[in-house]
């Protein structure tokens, strides 16, 4: 397992804990240099993280690769990384928040699933469910299901499609670069933090004018933490949502909380929404 810092820097204590949670799971640690580094906010300069990560790309040791953090940054070095060479040979890559950025970029132009999950940093404070979740992604052979336990169907309806998306902050700014995800036909998540409910309404109206979520199956909304209340938040997704008819479902345990659940991005999956429930058509690791 190589541990990567494509965006801030891990705080020593979070990087230690992250990793034996790892080891905990008999995995071996590998974590790059960019770990010790500061530039301001940035784990090194552009040219420092995007080497490091395009090393580990081609470290074929290597079966997985998982971020320390997000923070700022992933963004930044997108058109500096060998696609080409993670196409040819694919592991798996984990993160979330900005890493959005950069399981999008991976998704869209090596063509491999990515995984939307902890990082090193969350993982010390991972409910039970988060790491099971996380484990049974990148080691079963069983297809990913997840059955939300409180779900709240703005919609209902039943969609197939691969699912995609992450942090909405960081798809917002992605809109109109060769990185944003290909949405048509896919099953679209959602999930940020502190945003005032303006700013959520406002990268809301740009997807919507931008003509992007005309094109999406369905639609899943995971934890806001700090973004307004909950009813305040509903309403909102109702009223924005209102004139599109794809299946939309709250309450995805996927986000910034203590419970967040991997899901694999780039793999085909039916939503029931209704029954809040997510159902993967094959195994995350299958051939």
């Amino acid at each position: 397992m190589g541990v990567v810092t494509p965006a801030s820097p891990c705080p020593a204590e979070e990087l230690r804990a992250g990793c034996a949670v790892l080891e905990s799971f008999g995995l071996q640690v590998k974590a790059d240099a960019g770990t010790e580094y500061h530039l301001r906010y940035l784990a090194g300069n552009d040219e420092e993280r995007a080497a490091r990560l395009s090393e580990s790309f081609a470290d074929e040791t290597l079966k997985a690769l998982f971020c320390t953090r997000g923070g700022y940054g992933s963004m930044r070095i997108l058109p500096r990384l060998p696609y080409a060479l993670l196409r040819r040979s694919p592991r798996a890559l984990v993160g979330f928040s900005d890493i959005t950025a950069l399981l999008a970029a991976c998704c869209r132009h090596a063509g491999v699933v990515c995984f939307h999950g902890p990082t090193i940093s969350t993982l010390p404070t991972s409910d039970e469910e988060s790491l099971a979740s996380f484990w049974h992604a990148l080691n079963g052979d069983e297809p990913v299901t997840v059955q939300v336990a409180e779900p709240v169907c703005l919609r209902p309806g039943k969609a197939a499609g691969p699912v995609l998306g992450g942090n909405l902050t960081m798809l917002s700014h992605l809109v109109g670069t060769r990185f944003f995800p290909l949405l048509k036909g896919a099953l679209l998540f959602i999930e940020d933090r502190n945003e005032a409910l303006y700013r959520i309404d406002r990268m809301l109206t740009h997807l919507i004018q931008a003509g992007l979520l005309a094109v999406i199956a369905g639609l899943m909304v995971g934890t806001f933490i700090d973004c307004g209340s909950p009813g305040d938040l509903l309403d909102l997704f109702t009223e924005r949502l209102g004139p599109f008819s794809f299946p939309v479902l709250a309450g995805l345990p996927v986000g910034h909380g203590s419970r967040n659940v991997t899901l694999p991005l780039g793999l085909t999956a039916t939503l029931d929404a209704e029954a809040g429930l997510l159902t993967y058509h094959q195994a995350a690791t299958a051939p």
